[in-house]
């Protein structure tokens, strides 16, 4: 894998956590929904409900949150990496595009370059970086 490829990787997990965060927002909304089994001292006739459903709500929300978990993982492996980059601004050019998925114009605006030097920043941040 080459060192763009590599970093790539950043921005498309970006990406999957945001698209996760959704998924987890959602099945979170879901359990609000589920009621409780209320037991009480007054005994009617007819079957307990069972609590499966909830359990198996829960048990989704929990690998949602754990493949959140592994993605933050990955995230904060690619940012030690890029902190081993000795320039400051060839690393916050790699911050702000592989992490924060940040467009070229935003990252030029942010860091008060134009695009083209932005671009020439990129250059030389890619050729420096270590992915061991």
């Amino acid at each position: 894998m080459d060192k763009k490829r590599y970093l790539r990787r950043g921005y498309r997990i970006n990406s999957e956590i945001e698209s996760k965060k959704e998924v987890l927002e959602e099945l979170k909304a879901n359990l609000d929904g589920i009621k409780a089994i209320q037991l009480s001292e007054k005994v009617q006739g007819g079957d307990i409900p069972s609590d499966n459903a909830m359990f198996n709500r829960i048990n989704k929300l929990m690998e949602v949150e754990k493949d959140l978990a592994s993605l933050y993982d990955i995230q904060v492996e690619l940012n030690e990496k890029i902190n081993k980059v000795e320039d400051f601004n060839e690393r916050m050019v790699l911050r702000y595009r592989y992490i924060l998925n940040y467009t070229w114009e935003q990252i030029s605006e942010k860091m008060g370059y134009s695009i083209m030097n932005t671009h020439r920043i990129h250059r030389r941040a890619i050729e420096n970086f270590n992915m061991v």
